[in-house]
């Protein structure tokens, strides 16, 4: 009696298991094709891509390296980094840390549109700046010539390298080229026009850009020039209006 029942389990345990094990491995199967994980790295970055173009709006963090990027005319003052809020389609808002022969400061920069106003270095009062003049945040996130769409359209030999934590959050990392004509055009000459080396740190569930490097060889200087951008409080929206300029 106990052999029966034993050879009766025996029988009902392989059938169970000829049920399950192909469940199990069909589950497995449906899990891996719906992972991020196994999207070839063009597919990740151009999720990345559509992504940030669909974000109303995130905080941004820019620090600039190496060689000296000048802002104005007469490359009396470089750029040397940004700490902003953009709001889509066109606005931004920054502090933008300038350095000047002997002096480092910083000025405040609002863009809408192509109207942008910054801070006065001497008085701390707002002033139109003429077109084509300073460092515009907003032009970097334009759905014409900005990140978006150099992602989706300038950026080559792609790599997934691997995964990074960054900040507690464990991120793809990929590496890849830039042709340089559009980060030249879109940063009025501060970036560019020779292809640049990047760097991409991507969530893996959501496609959001949380850091992009991007290196470049600097004309007349054995030194690079490194351009870091951090990404954060995705869709975050803050009111951003032309400031109130001094009456004349």
């Amino acid at each position: 009696m106990n052999l029966i029942r034993l050879l009766d389990n025996r029988s009902a345990i392989r059938t169970i298991r000829k049920i399950c094990v192909p469940l199990f491995l069909l589950f497995l199967v449906a899990c891996g094709n719906a992972a991020p994980a196994d999207l070839p790295p063009g597919e990740i970055v151009a999720r990345t891509a559509a992504r940030m173009e669909g974000l109303p709006g995130f905080r941004f963090v820019i620090d600039r390296s190496g060689a000296p990027a000048f802002v104005d005319p007469d490359q009396a003052i470089s750029f040397g980094g940004a700490v902003g809020d953009y709001v889509a389609p066109d606005r931004a808002r920054a502090t933008v840390r300038v350095i000047l022969p002997g002096l480092v400061t910083e000025l405040n920069v609002i863009s809408i549109g192509a109207v942008q106003w910054e801070t006065n270095v001497a008085t701390g009062q707002w002033d139109e700046l003429p077109p084509n003049w300073g460092f515009n945040p907003a032009v970097l996130f334009d759905q014409e010539v900005g990140l978006p769409t150099i992602l989706a359209n300038d950026l080559t030999e792609v790599a997934l390298v691997g995964t990074e934590t960054i900040e507690g959050t464990e991120l793809y990392r990929l590496t890849g080229v830039v042709a340089g004509e559009r980060p030249f055009r879109l940063s009025n000459g501060l970036i560019g026009p020779e292809p640049l080396a990047a760097q991409l740190w991507v969530a893996p569930e959501t496609f959001e850009l949380h850091r992009l490097v991007v290196t470049e060889a600097a004309a007349g200087s054995d030194e690079p020039s490194v351009w870091q951008i951090d990404f954060s409080e995705f869709e975050q929206l803050v009111t951003i209006e032309p400031p109130i300029l001094p009456r004349e």
